[in-house]
C-alpha cells in the first residue's frame, strides 16, 4: 500500500522533526549491519544540524508529509557535474504502509531539477527501494562505503532527466 504525501521546502520549525526522522531511518537501514557508533557516525556525516541548515537557508532540503501531519521522507539536494545527487532518508509512519515517491520527483521537477537524479540506499532497506521505485528510479551499481572500519553496501538508484517541452 502506498500512501500519499505532500512534499514542500523544510522549514526551520522542521529540524527538530528531520532529526528524528534522519536517526529513526538510519537506525532502520544500517543498524542490523554494523554497531550502534557507526551508525552515529553515519548520521553525523549526512544529517549534522550544519548541513541539515545549509541546506535548509538554501532551499535544498525537502519533507514529505502524510496524511496525519507527520514528516516520513526528507531529501537533501546536491548538484553533481551531470545530474542531481539525492540525500533521502524514508520513514513511514506504519510498517505496513510505504510513502509514494512520486511526488518527491514531481516537486523536484517544478523546482528546476530537471537533469538525471541519483539516490543510493542501504542493500535490503525494503521501504526506501520501494519509496524510490515508485517515483520511476531504476537500480544501478552497488557501492560500498567504508564507515569507521565497516563496509555499508549502498544500491544507487537512478532516474532519467525530464524531457523537455522543446523536445
Amino acid at each position: 500500500m502506498f500512501d500519499p504525501m505532500d512534499v514542500r521546502l523544510a522549514r526551520y520549525d522542521d529540524l527538530e522533526a528531520i532529526e528524528e526522522v534522519a536517526y529513526w531511518a538510519c537506525a532502520e537501514a544500517i543498524g542490523e549491519m554494523v554497531p550502534d557508533a557507526v551508525v552515529a557516525t553515519e548520521i553525523s556525516q549526512r544529517f549534522r544540524r550544519a548541513v541539515l541548515s545549509e541546506h535548509l537557508l538554501s532551499h535544498r532540503m525537502l519533507v514529505g508529509i502524510n496524511p496525519s501531519g507527520h514528516i516520513e521522507l526528507v531529501a537533501l539536494v546536491d548538484d553533481a557535474q551531470d545530474h542531481t545527487v539525492l540525500t533521502t532518508v524514508v520513514a513511514p509512519a506504519h510498517p505496513s504502509q510505504n510513502p509514494d515517491g512520486a511526488p518527491l520527483v514531481e516537486k523536484l521537477r517544478s523546482m528546476g531539477w530537471v537533469d538525471a537524479l541519483s539516490s543510493s540506499v542501504a542493500l535490503g532497506n525494503t521501504p526506501h527501494e520501494r519509496f524510490h521505485e515508485t517515483a520511476g528510479f531504476a537500480p544501478g551499481e552497488v557501492i560500498v562505503d567504508r564507515i569507521d572500519g565497516h563496509d555499508v553496501f549502498r544500491r544507487e538508484w537512478w532516474l532519467e532527466p525530464a524531457l523537455s517541452a522543446a523536445g
